[in-house]
């Protein structure tokens, strides 16, 4: 895939740097609104979108940011 995605927090958002080809979505935001977004961003720049999902120029789906379930902190131990 040519187009990458990555989250940041909202003041630090550049919906799509050129040099990097990576399109930034807020943190924090549900994926359904984040797929919303790069969609937008890609439709800007020409590129044409199926009726779900989002596509990259070169045809390969985009994936947004990963985002993990639970924070260090929040992970349960269980005793043996």
């Amino acid at each position: 895939m040519c187009i990458r995605t990555e989250a940041a927090p909202a003041a630090l958002i550049l919906p799509w740097d050129p040099s990097r080809h990576v399109i930034t979505v807020p943190q924090g935001v549900p994926p359904e609104a984040a797929l919303i977004g790069v969609r937008a961003v890609l439709t800007e720049l020409a590129i044409p979108q199926p009726s779900a999902g989002a596509r990259c120029w070169c045809g390969a789906a985009v994936e947004l940011p990963r985002v993990p379930n639970r924070q260090e902190d929040e992970v349960i131990h269980r005793a043996s």
